[in-house]
This record gives C-alpha cells, structure tokens and sequence, in this order.
C-alpha cells in the first residue's frame, strides 16, 4: 500500500460494498427502532451549562446531535488540551451529527476541526436511566460517531438507556508528540485521549438534564474505541468519570513511550520529530509553525508515516502516549495496580484477522501460513506454530486467521479479563463471539472485526445484511447484556463472573458457557514468548 492504513480501512471498504424492560413499543418501530425524522417530529430542548440545545423527539426518543463538548481545536488550541466552548445563550439546533474530524476515509461527510461534538439518545420514560458512553473504532485515523451502524435508536429504546457518542481528533492531530508541543500540565500527545475525557466531564456535568444517571455511567467501544476504553482505565484524568466498561475487539498494546521505542513501535517524540521534519517545521518556533499548516497538510504528512506492522496488523504510529500525566503507566500494567477498578466485559470475535489476509496475500496457497508467520515476526517459532495451529488440517487461511486473531485480540482479551479479575474488587466477564453476519458482503469473512457492532446496535442494513430471526434475538440478547451491565454493573444472569481458566459466554445461537479459552492456544503462545505485554 502506498501509505499506512488504519487496521479497518480495507475492511470497512469491504464493508460499504453494498431484553429487559423498555418503553411500550412505538408505532411501526419494533423491531428495527432505527429514528426516521419526519416533519411532524417536535423539538425537546434541554439546557446544559454551556447554553440551551434543541433536538427533536423521534420515536419516542429526545434525540440530540452535534452537540459541542468542547471549543473547537484550532489555531492556538490546536495540540492542546480541549477547552470549554464559548458558552452560547440563543438555543442551538443540535439535529445534525457533527462533522467528522479530519481523515483520510473516502465517504465520510465535509470533516473539520471544529469536530469535537457529540450526540445524545435519550428515553422519554421517568427515572434517571443509566448511560452508556460509545467510543468509535478506526485506528485512531478515521471513523465518526455518525456513521450509520452507530445510530443508538434501537439500544436505547430497548433497554431504556440513555447513549452517548462522540467524535474526537485523529492522527497526528490528536496524537502528535512533541517538547514543544507540551500542555501546562506537563502531558503532550494524548489530545485524542484528552478530547475523550472531556466528553465524559460533559456526561458527569450535563447528563442528569438529558435523564441521565451520572453515578452509573458505561464507557464501550470497539477496535480503536476498544484501545481507548481499556487506556481510559488507565488514564489518570478519567478516574471517577465512568463506572463500568465494554472493550470489544481491542488490546492494551497500542500506546507509544514517550522517549523509548517498545518492540515495534516507536517512541513517541521519534514520530513526532518525523512529522515536524515532513511539515518543515524544523527550526524557530516549532508549534508555531506546525499550527499554521492546514489540516490537508498535517493528513498529507501523517500518510507519509511508516505503518507499524504489530503482529501483522498494520497501524498509524499516531497512538496514545505515556506522557507521564495523563497516562503514568503503560495500561495493562496501570490496570495491575488498580486503575480503573470497575466492572468489565471484555471479548473478541473468533475471525477477528480476517479483515487483513488478503492484503497480505494470504488467500490459502500452499505456504501462505508459513509466509504469515514470518510477517509476524515469528520465524523462529515455525514449527511450533504449524505444530499447533495445523495449516494442513484446517487450512493455511484460516490457520492464518486463527493465529492472528490469537496474538492480537483473542489472548489480549483474556489476559485484561484476568487482570481486571484478579486485581480491586470489580468483576470481569469474558466474551468469545461466535456468530458470523448470516448474509451479505460482510458473511464471507466468518466472524470478522466488527461483527458484534452488528448486533449491539442493530444495523444489519448497514453492510446489506438481512438478519435471519435468530440473529434479531442474539442482537436483543447482546443489547440487554450489555443495557444490563449499564444499569447494574452485571452482565445478564447466565454471564458468570471470569477468573483465569474459568468460564466465559460464547456468544451464538444457542449462546453457551464453555472454559476453553482458544482452544488453549494463548497459554502455548505465552510459554513461545509471543504475547508481548
């Protein structure tokens, strides 16, 4: 590829091709609570302490989009800590998502820096309802909270929830590390991160007025969201912001060091250093000048980057960094010694690497899981790997799959659910996702990253697929899981707790409680020394 991608950008393109108590059910809307705005839609107004907003009742839902959180990140604030915005006394129309912040992505609506909005389903019934807080995926480089299989419609109205997602800055813009681009308090790089926190302030602030219940407060996310629910444990400013939390398909590795590069990533100032020199800010006022270029030019110099290729999956270098501030500690071992203590459900999907075999040219020749292995780095484990994930038996694709999916999400999962477990006194439940999209562009990947977005929000019709009745249950049954965890701070009753070697929920239809985690094969890995920590 002629310039780094995020790990779901050949993925996603794939894709574009083509419970418990709620609400009395509203008219036509039961079984797809997708809002469908009509001219007869009233608004709802509600004032937060920045200014009033009005949105609209849809369905049964006040529904509110692209609402500030913070000032829009520009000139001097610009690599900076999000500040509050300029507080507003006229009511602001918040019916339209927000732009997108700048990326790369083809498809995506007109981004700005004036990105950092965030939207709000909220139900009409009485009661402070519990919120969950959605955090979208893309490699730290591209996605939005507006993307259509992010719409909250139908998990909020059935499990009664109030749901929140926002967008916050990407790439170098929300990552860039640099001396001279040090906040007053010392941090540099987590501007991303930063923006993510600040979102969370604005639930703790506002969220009552919206039906909120800011003492029980859920933050989720998948892939990149999922990277960044499991550094939002860790991260010091994020303590006592959230209460429970969902990582679906994400890990702990991807943060950069600051000074020192760790296995294969880079430190974070060496890309930083790169980028200023591919912005020709190499002399005088550094942060001056990299504020003056144009976010064009920032995106052209964040291409230019070489990918960092972890265990074959292909990143941006633009990650989040131990600055010393907002994180002290890289996140598994913040997690270790007892940050983010609170109730975690944590999992993966059985055919997670899928999505990257065929950039790789891993389509099932003789030889291709050989070839795989040396691109992960594992060549001097050759035999041991054949050995266990058996390329002649299974096939050489999905053996390729299976080892990928291991090393990068699967063991990862397990190692944070067992960390999470043993460590405070929060719960962990774990997670295996089993079941694949039943039809459609996104079925010929098994049960590829991203499937459970499919059922936790419901939109099937987002990646042309037409769930078959037993997939609409599995979506009502993900959904209440995870309402429930929302609510309670558990998972539904079935779900039992997880503890190292103990049971886990796989998800399917028929769900089940099994204990052999991968079959056994992360304990292989770890005693290979290909679990890096």
């Amino acid at each position: 590829m002629s310039q780094p991608i995020a790990h779901l950008s050949w993925f996603l393109t794939v894709l574009l091709l083509g419970g418990c108590t709620a609400p009395s059910d509203p008219p036509d809307a039961v079984d797809d609570v997708t809002e469908t705005k009509s001219a007869i839609d009233p608004p709802v107004a509600v004032t937060t302490d920045d200014g009033p907003v009005v949105g609209t009742l849809i369905n049964g839902l006040k529904v509110f989009k692209g609402i500030p959180y913070a000032a829009p990140p520009t000139g001097a604030r610009r690599w900076a800590p999000p500040a509050r915005p300029t507080r507003w006394t006229q009511p602001l129309t918040t019916t339209a998502f927000g732009p997108p912040c700048p990326q790369t992505k083809a498809g995506v609506p007109p981004p700005s820096e004036d990105c950092l909005r965030l939207n709000v389903w909220s139900p009409t019934t009485a009661g402070a309802h519990a919120v969950l807080v959605w955090i979208h995926g893309g490699g730290y480089v591209e996605g939005h909270a507006g993307e259509g299989w992010y719409d909250a419609a139908q998990l909020a109205w059935r499990e009664d929830l109030v749901v929140v997602s926002l967008n916050y800055r990407l790439g170098l813009l929300g990552f860039l590390a640099l001396p001279q681009l040090e906040a007053p308090d010392h941090g540099t790089g987590n501007w991303g991160l930063r923006d993510q926190v600040a979102a969370l302030d604005w639930v703790r602030r506002n969220i009552a007025a919206f039906g909120g219940d800011p003492s029980r407060v859920m933050i989720a996310g998948e892939s990149a969201g999922a990277v960044s629910v499991t550094t939002l444990l860790a991260a010091e400013p994020a303590q006592g912001l959230f209460h429970r939390a969902a990582i679906q398909s994400g890990t702990y590795r991807p943060v950069l060091e600051k000074e020192q590069p760790t296995g294969a990533f880079p430190s974070a100032y060496a890309v930083g250093v790169q980028a200023a020199i591919l912005l020709g800010c190499t002399q005088g006022d550094i942060a001056a000048c990299l504020r003056a270029k144009t976010s064009t030019e920032v995106l052209a110099a964040q291409a230019r980057l070489p990918a960092v290729t972890e265990l074959g999956i292909p990143l941006s270098p633009t990650l989040p960094v131990v600055d010393g501030v907002v994180l002290k500690g890289r996140p598994l071992a913040r997690v270790l010694a007892g940050r983010g203590d609170v109730p975690v459900l944590v999992g993966a999907n059985d055919d997670e690497a899928s999505f990257v075999m065929d950039a790789m040219g891993v389509v099932g020749n003789p030889g291709d899981f050989s070839r795989y292995v040396d691109a992960v780095g594992a060549s001097a484990r050759k035999a041991e790997l054949t050995a266990l994930y058996q390329p002649a038996t299974t096939g050489e694709r999905q053996a390729a799959i299976a080892l990928g999916t291991d090393l990068s999400f699967a063991c990862p999962a397990q190692r944070l659910a067992a960390a999470s477990a043993t460590t405070g006194t929060a719960k962990a439940y774990l997670y295996r996702f089993a079941r694949a999209a039943p039809n459609g562009p996104f079925a010929a990947l098994g049960v590829a990253h991203g499937t459970d977005i499919l059922y936790l929000f419901g939109h099937f019709e987002a990646v042309a697929t037409t769930p078959t009745p037993d997939d609409a249950t599995l979506s009502q049954y993900v959904q209440a899981a995870w309402g429930t965890l929302a609510r309670t701070g558990a998972p539904i009753p079935t779900w039992l707790p997880y503890t190292p070697g103990g049971p886990f929920l796989t998800w399917n239809t028929p769900s089940t409680t099994e204990v052999n985690w991968r079959g056994g094969r992360c304990a292989a890995l770890e005693s290979l020394g290909l679990l890096p920590p």
